[in-house]
């Protein structure tokens, strides 16, 4: 039977469960989409869509950008006496560049907790 005829179809292939009764492969793989999210779980149908060059040029654009911001990163920690990103970043940018270090660690501090605590 098809969808619109009321029948729940599982969302893992040779799952058996109906509306009634889930699994814990089912629950585990909700949970997964839920904290990857639909926007990284879609790159590789968006890279379908775009084409190979377009895919390319993005996969290369990607790659430039992470390579720039690591070589920024083993320069200034390479270049200062300072041990810690808010240290480095004080030497690069004062003390804006430390609290705004120190700010977007909390900030990713946080949501790994709340991460942690939806896994738990």
């Amino acid at each position: 039977m098809s969808p619109s005829a009321g029948i729940h179809i599982p969302l893992l292939p040779g799952s058996k469960s109906t509306a009634e009764h889930g699994t814990i492969p089912g629950a585990v793989f909700n949970v997964a989409t839920s904290i990857i999210g639909s926007g990284i779980m879609s790159i590789p149908a968006i890279l379908k869509v775009l084409g190979v060059f377009p895919s390319f040029a993005l996969i290369l654009i990607v790659a430039v950008l992470a390579e720039v911001s690591v070589d920024f990163l083993m320069r200034f920690t390479d270049a200062g006496a300072k041990t810690t990103y808010a240290g480095v970043m004080k030497e690069a940018f004062g003390s804006v560049g430390a609290l705004t270090t120190k700010v977007f660690v909390i900030i990713n501090n946080f949501g790994g907790l709340i991460l942690l605590l939806i896994i738990i």
